[in-house]
């Protein structure tokens, strides 16, 4: 590889991203209407703080009878699949 314009070969530019928001959709098993009123505050409260504790906080959450939109920043931390993973995991007990 080539060094850049002005740049030695051992000099790397960094690319340093402020934050990541990632909006996630996911569905219940089979999109069966299971999320009834009663659940989806209840949900919705339990996974920010599942996401909380993966060090990438919700900025907003909305459940309907078959699916949750989540709106999160992702942490320095954790993968984007582990997060995916564990806050599935947590919810769907």
């Amino acid at each position: 590889m080539g060094a850049l314009k002005g740049r030695p070969d051992s000099v790397m530019p960094q690319s340093l991203a402020r934050r990541n928001l990632i909006h996630l959709v996911f569905s219940t098993k089979n999109r069966e209407s299971v999320l009834t009123e009663s659940v989806r505050g209840p949900l919705c409260e339990y996974a920010s703080g599942v996401l909380r504790d993966l060090d990438s906080p919700a900025i907003a959450m909305n459940a309907w009878r078959d699916h949750v939109h989540i709106l999160f920043t992702l942490s320095k931390n954790h993968p984007l699949a582990q997060v995916v993973m564990e806050l599935k995991r947590a919810t769907s007990k």
